[in-house]
C-alpha cells in the first residue's frame, strides 16, 4: 500500500534487506531501545496493523516536510520506505507543496543492476522508526545498527541519509 498517497497498492514484495532489519530490531526491542508495535488480535487486526503503519509513515512524511525547504525537497530523489512488519510501502515524490499525495507509483526495481532505473529503498521496521521520531536514537545509529537501510545507488543513498539527518528530532537520545 502506498501510504502517502492513500492509494492501495499491493505490491506483494518484499526486500532482501528485511530480515537483517527485523533481526536487528528485534535486538533493539530486547534491549528496550525499541518500543514494540502493539499487536492487534481478533478479526480486524490487519486493518489495524495497516493503519497504524500508515500513520507512521505520513508521521515521516510531516516530519521531513517540516525540515527541509522547498528547494531541498525538490532535490531529493524518489524513494520508497517499506515497514517490515506487514509490508507496507510508502512512495514519496516530492513537489513545490511537499511530497505529492496524487501519485501512482510503480512498483519498486529491487532486482535492476542499472542505477538509472534502480529504485531507492528505506526499509525499516514500524518500531524502529517510531522511535527514531520519538529521538530514541539519531539516523546514524540507526544504519549503524541496520535499525534503518537504504538501498539505493550511491549518490541517492547519501542524499537520502542526509534527509534523515535533517529531519532527525533536536533532542536525540531521550
Amino acid at each position: 500500500m502506498c501510504a502517502i498517497c492513500n492509494f492501495k497498492i499491493e505490491f506483494g514484495v518484499g526486500h532482501p534487506l528485511a530480515l537483517s532489519v527485523a533481526v536487528e530490531t528485534r535486538k533493539a526491542i530486547e534491549s528496550g531501545l525499541v518500543e514494540p508495535v502493539e499487536s492487534a488480535e481478533g478479526a480486524l487486526s490487519a486493518a489495524r496493523m495497516r493503519m497504524s503503519a500508515v500513520e507512521t509513515l505520513n508521521l515521516l512524511q510531516a516530519r521531513i516536510e517540516g525540515a527541509h525547504g522547498e528547494d531541498a525537497l525538490l532535490a531529493l530523489p524518489d524513494f520508497y520506505v517499506l515497514l517490515i512488519e506487514n509490508d507496507t510501502w510508502g512512495f514519496f515524490h516530492a513537489t513545490t507543496n511537499g511530497f505529492d499525495p496524487d501519485v501512482v507509483p510503480e512498483m519498486p526495481d529491487l532486482v535492476t543492476t542499472d542505477e538509472a532505473r534502480r529504485s531507492n529503498i528505506i526499509v525499516t521496521s514500524e518500531a524502529g522508526l517510531r522511535a527514531w521520531l520519538d529521538g530514541k536514537f539519531d539516523t546514524e545509529a540507526a544504519l549503524r545498527d541496520s535499525l534503518f537501510m537504504i538501498d539505493a545507488s550511491r549518490t541517492c543513498a547519501a542524499s537520502l541519509t542526509k534527509m534523515l539527518a535533517v529531519a532527525e528530532p533536536a533532542e536525540v537520545g531521550n
